[in-house]
């Protein structure tokens, strides 16, 4: 698996990958914003990288992160597997390899990311991982600290 650039040949790909049960992308999906929402964002604000995820040659997910100017911190903003491709481990390794890639491009100790208080198994992931619940809410989501 590896973090690959989103370009001209594969943008389409990845705005249509899903979270929803339904197979056709939303610009709010249950627990993360749409890939092609998130795209944007990263254009206009400036301060995010997007990267496609992509495991045996097949595109499975979507990650942006970078620095949050808001709450002046680094953030795993968007982390997400498509649908049909859950529940195999993807979502760790993915998140281990962004956090490696944010380690090596950032200039401070912590990244974080915030999750809907529902999203029981996204939270298991990131508590395995490493990150830890700070007891903050952001925007209406638990905000979680990765410690390098």
């Amino acid at each position: 698996m590896k973090l690959i650039d989103i370009t001209k040949n594969n943008w389409m790909e990845v705005i249509f990958l899903t979270t929803n049960q339904e197979a056709m992308p939303t610009l709010c999906e249950e627990f993360v914003a749409s890939n092609a929402l998130s795209i944007v964002q990263a254009q206009f604000e400036g301060t995010w990288t997007t990267k496609a995820i992509e495991c045996e040659e097949k595109l499975i997910g979507f990650t942006m992160y970078g620095y949050c100017k808001e709450h002046d911190y680094y953030e795993l903003c968007r982390i997400m597997i498509g649908k049909r491709y859950q529940g195999k481990g993807y979502g760790t390794q993915a998140i281990k390899m962004v956090l490696s890639e944010m380690r090596q491009t950032i200039n401070r100790n912590e990244v974080y990311l915030s999750t809907s208080p529902k999203n029981v198994k996204g939270k298991d992931i990131y508590e395995k991982i490493g990150f830890v619940n700070t007891g903050k809410i952001v925007d209406g989501e638990e905000l979680y600290c990765f410690t390098f």
